[in-house]
């Protein structure tokens, strides 16, 4: 298996040392323009592309992928707005992608305790939600993509819910206020609280470390190959087993 690693940041670079343990595969890195004219030959005959980047490269990057129909996983955020644009390039060139705003399995975990919580909440007229997250300060998109998931999740559920919105202490009607904080280095913390008069209802997902988030990746690289089509991630993040590894 021959991987191209697309963005040496630290995602980039978790996925190495991942990698490095992984018998029967090659990888190389492609983090800047002289990286995409010196790796040419190696790109174009790799079996897929993992791609960790940043808002302003990763449409760039997938529309290289998927023109030389080159399969790909995307785990970078903040490219909500093109997302219509690079699935409809991919079924045009009939290449193969997974893309998702998290790839930790708990982190989808907490996306299905969502929506099976907005499920049965929503004859409970008497609860507001509300979602906080905190990353750290080198993270450039705000909200997260994984709040923005956990959103849009709530949304599809609820109908009197039709949007989300940066919280600035204001009130939108009928849409979820998502504060966003950016402070030292967290890995990432998402909340969720629902809240009446007499109680409220929290559900909390915290990443330790970044390596739930690269073995999700290189999981998702390895069955894309051998499972051809265009994929959200928690679609098919059930498909996954413990490896039982205590990172």
């Amino acid at each position: 298996m021959k991987i191209a690693i697309i963005g040496y940041g630290k995602m980039g670079k978790e996925i190495e040392v991942l990698l490095s343990k992984t018998p029967s595969v090659a990888f190389f890195f492609i983090d800047n323009e002289e990286d995409w004219n010196n790796h040419t030959d190696e790109f174009l005959s790799c079996d897929v592309a993992i791609e960790f980047s940043t808002p302003d490269t990763v449409v760039q990057n997938l529309k290289r992928c998927i023109e030389k129909r080159i399969p790909v996983v995307t785990g970078t955020t903040g490219w909500t707005q093109h997302r219509t644009e690079i699935l409809h390039l991919a079924k045009t060139y009939n290449t193969s992608l997974i893309y998702g705003s998290n790839f930790s399995i708990g982190a989808n975990l907490f996306f299905e305790l969502n929506r099976l919580l907005a499920q049965k909440i929503k004859e409970q007229i008497q609860y507001t939600v509300s979602i906080e997250e905190i990353h750290h300060l080198q993270k450039k998109d705000k909200p997260s993509g994984t709040a923005i998931t956990t959103a849009e999740t709530i949304i599809n559920e609820i109908e009197n819910l039709t949007q989300w919105y940066l919280d600035d202490d204001s009130e939108q009607g009928n849409s979820i206020p998502i504060k966003a904080q950016r402070t030292g280095d967290v890995f990432g913390i998402h909340k969720v609280l629902w809240k009446s008069e007499v109680d409220s209802i929290e559900l909390i997902h915290t990443a330790k470390n970044r390596s739930a988030f690269a073995q999700g990746a290189v999981k998702a690289a390895f069955w894309l190959v051998a499972n051809p089509g265009i994929f959200n991630f928690e679609e098919i993040f059930h498909n996954f087993k413990s490896n039982n590894t205590k990172n």
